[in-house]
């Protein structure tokens, strides 16, 4: 993505960080204009991915790309308290439904990865971590304490 964070990120923690448009990224692992490319195993696998001559996945979970609900507060503010109280409740209900189909696809498309001869490696991410941090203090600042209520809980 032409994210200046993501690309950063990835510069931080060493890598040489660039941006291309997805449909790009089969043609430019396969030549090896690139060696590596940031993807969930789903998209691995289903962008054909990991045909180009990938060898190893390694979840490192520097970016978490979170799904959202998003909606319009004038539209908020018209609905009564009850649908108010109902939409929060669904989206909920939602939101874990979500969750538990993204873990089954997650392990499913991991184990088709692993078949296919793809070699899952598990990494101490603290390094990772640690080498991120100046990029989390210029972008991060203002969201200084939902930075540490997530930190709290990893």
């Amino acid at each position: 993505m032409g994210n200046p964070l993501f690309v950063e990120t990835m510069n931080a923690m060493g890598g040489n960080g660039i941006t291309m448009g997805h449909n790009d990224t089969y043609s430019a692992l396969q030549t090896g204009v690139v060696d590596g490319a940031e993807n969930n195993p789903p998209t691995l696998f289903t962008a054909n991915h990991y045909s180009t001559g990938v060898k190893f996945y390694t979840q490192t979970t520097h970016l978490i790309i979170p799904e959202i609900f998003v909606m319009s507060k004038v539209a908020w503010d018209k609905m009564s308290r009850d649908d108010q109280a109902s939409l929060m409740k669904f989206a909920r209900e939602a939101q874990m439904e979500q969750r538990a189909l993204w873990d089954k696809s997650v392990a499913e498309y991991s184990g088709k990865l692993q078949a296919a001869g793809i070699q899952f490696r598990t990494i101490d991410k603290k390094p990772f971590y640690d080498a991120t941090a100046p990029v989390r203090a210029k972008y991060g600042s203002q969201y200084a304490e939902l930075i540490k209520r997530i930190e709290a809980v990893r």
